[in-house]
């Protein structure tokens, strides 16, 4: 996609969209600086901070999900899944809802591998719907399929 094309999809957002995503993009180095000089408990527990309501709207979570996802795509520094979704969670309870951080591991190929999301009433707004059933979240209990070595 050139530049153009990029402009043309920024222009067609809303003026909400717009607010959001740069939001987000500002937001993002923030948080992976943060990562690297207090560690995740300290950024989880920013970004978990302020208080949250279960009936918030999915869809508009999804869809603020969707400008962090696009932010973190186009950003010129590092944004990893546990970047955005730290971002994202911590947005989302700005606006009172309540999101939470998750992060999973797997065994592939013999290696751990670890993922971090988004999600609404247990809901993924981040990622993939089956995320869920791809990583063994911390606090579940895996699954044989999840977490099993070769």
């Amino acid at each position: 996609m050139n530049a153009a094309d990029k402009l043309a999809r920024y222009r067609a957002l809303s003026r909400k969209q717009r607010r959001i995503l740069l939001r987000a993009a500002l937001r993002l180095p923030f948080a992976w600086l943060g990562l690297h000089a207090m560690g995740p408990r300290r950024m989880q527990a920013w970004a978990e901070r302020p208080p949250a309501r279960e009936d918030f709207p999915l869809e508009e979570a999804t869809g603020i999900g969707g400008l962090v996802n696009v932010a973190a795509r186009h950003a010129p520094w590092p944004a990893t899944c546990l970047t955005r979704s730290l971002v994202l969670v911590r947005m989302l309870r700005e606006r009172g809802a309540a999101a939470r951080l998750r992060i999973g591991v797997r065994v592939v190929d013999g290696a751990l591998d670890a993922h971090a999301w988004a999600e609404l009433g247990g809901v993924p707004v981040n990622d993939a719907p089956d995320v869920g059933s791809k990583f063994a979240p911390f606090g579940a209990p895996p699954s044989a399929d999840q977490f099993r070595a070769p």
